[in-house]
């Protein structure tokens, strides 16, 4: 985070201008300070300021000024009792005003002996606004001098720093801010076309080199979004062709295996002279009815590829009871030449919320798979019961089993396991993939899985 901050170019158009603008204030410091002529003070230049101050001053706050003077100057002061040195009957000073202040006898005479040709002593008389005692101040000036511009100096350093900083702060934003504010708009709208957001535009007057850059990024947006609008229009329509061109031919070949299997028995059956198929009126009316079958299927194979393109489905109260049973009768014969037995347990009234045709269209795609994929002379339980708020199907094919690999991927278009490329049941893949989607658009579970006794297919559907 810290890096990308430092590789930003608004933070180093700040960071240039701040030191510069920084540097040279210092730079004019430094050169007024060397070019200024010395300015030599005595310390004792000040003592009629103190002793004023200390006239208008409680006693507490004197001592704190004495402090602060004797801290700056290196005078030292004796504070006295005037009467008791006038009478010289106490000469030692003052203890408890001010804390730098000489406090025995002891330092006055260091003092004293401090003093040399050069040095100063003198006395003031004051008094404290809270204090009627009259006092005495001694002090030692032991002939100093110091130059002011340095002494200003030193007392101002902070404020001039602070001021320094602060304006160099502010201009260096300010700088920045106009500087980097059309580079960073660039940037964002750059960011969004990147993101494919081509509605995002520069918004700037300027009649420069970055106002030039920014109309040609505007035109370049709006020509970008033209252009793979056409595209993905284009790609939407070659899709939607290929789609329903694809789902007609493939799934048509895997949903009519089972009216074209029934159709062949009754053919053969008769062809051959095979009980009971030497009834050939009785048999050649069921062929036909089986041929509109067939045709049935072909028209529900169209609606579901139209489905599959739009999200609009026409939805009714629908029993599941009343769907299994027909699509079982529609597969009687089939279990009949497979020599199939048929084991139903479907409660009444196991109403929901959806599509009749498309459901059945799905349910009969789960039966057919259940046929095909079942061994002959085998079982097949077909129970639909209701728990809850759900119409629960299940369609069990006893005896037959599912390649661990291929279950996950029975539901995705044109998947076909190696189980079902053989000339008997080769398949589109198309089949499961439809009756899955039919089942999630009514807002209901498909699932296929292993069990001990062979395959479950499960269908879940909201009941009403």
């Amino acid at each position: 985070m810290i890096r990308k901050i430092f590789n930003r170019l608004s933070f180093k158009v700040f960071l240039i201008s701040f030191i510069v603008q920084f540097l040279s204030g210092f730079l004019i410091c430094f050169i007024l300070y060397s070019k200024t002529p010395e300015m030599m003070y005595s310390p004792r230049d000040e003592l009629d300021d103190l002793v004023e101050m200390l006239e208008h001053s409680p006693r507490s706050k004197g001592g704190m000024l004495i402090d602060d003077y004797i801290e700056r100057t290196g005078v030292d002061i004796a504070i006295y009792v005037q009467e008791d040195y006038v009478n010289g009957t106490y000469n030692a000073p003052v203890k408890t005003i001010g804390k730098r202040s000489l406090k025995s006898v002891e330092d006055v005479n260091k003092a004293n002996d401090k003093l040399d040709e050069n040095g100063y002593f003198g006395t003031y008389g004051i008094r404290f606004t809270d204090d009627d005692t009259d006092y005495m101040l001694q002090y030692y000036d032991y002939g100093e001098k110091h130059n002011l511009i340095p002494r200003a100096l030193a007392g101002s350093y902070k404020q001039i720093i602070l001021i320094l900083t602060l304006i160099s702060l502010v201009s260096s934003l300010i700088y920045a801010y106009l500087f980097a504010r059309p580079v960073r708009q660039l940037s964002l709208v750059s960011k969004k076309m990147a993101d494919m957001d081509f509605d995002a535009r520069c918004e700037t007057g300027r009649r420069d080199e970055i106002g030039d850059l920014a109309r040609n990024l505007n035109q370049m947006s709006a020509t970008l979004d033209q252009k793979i609008n056409e595209l993905e229009d284009e790609i939407t329509r070659v899709k939607e062709l290929e789609s329903q061109k694809e789902m007609f031919f493939a799934a048509a070949s895997h949903e009519l295996k089972t009216p074209v299997t029934v159709l062949e028995g009754h053919i053969r059956g008769m062809i051959e002279g095979i009980e009971p198929y030497e009834d050939h009126d009785t048999y050649l009316a069921k062929s036909l009815r089986t041929v509109k079958q067939m045709e049935a299927l072909i028209n529900e194979i169209l609606t579901a590829s139209k489905m599959q393109s739009s999200d609009d489905m026409e939805m009714t109260q629908v029993d599941m009871g009343e769907i299994l049973g027909t699509k079982l009768r529609e597969s009687e014969d089939l279990f009949l030449i497979r020599n199939i037995n048929v084991n139903k347990n479907i409660e009444s009234g196991l109403m929901f919320q959806g599509n009749a045709e498309l459901t059945a269209l799905a349910i009969g795609a789960f039966i057919s798979n259940a046929v095909f994929y079942s061994k002959e002379d085998s079982e097949i339980d077909i129970e639909s019961i209701r728990e809850g708020d759900k119409v629960i199907t299940s369609i069990r094919n006893k005896g037959a089993h599912i390649d661990d690999r291929d279950l996950p991927h029975l539901f995705e278009p044109f998947y076909r396991s190696d189980a079902s490329r053989n000339s008997r049941t080769g398949g589109s893949g198309l089949g499961l993939y439809i009756a899955n989607l039919i089942i999630t658009k009514q807002g209901g579970t498909a699932s296929l899985t292993n069990e001990e006794e062979g395959v479950l297919a499960k269908i879940i559907l909201p009941s009403t």
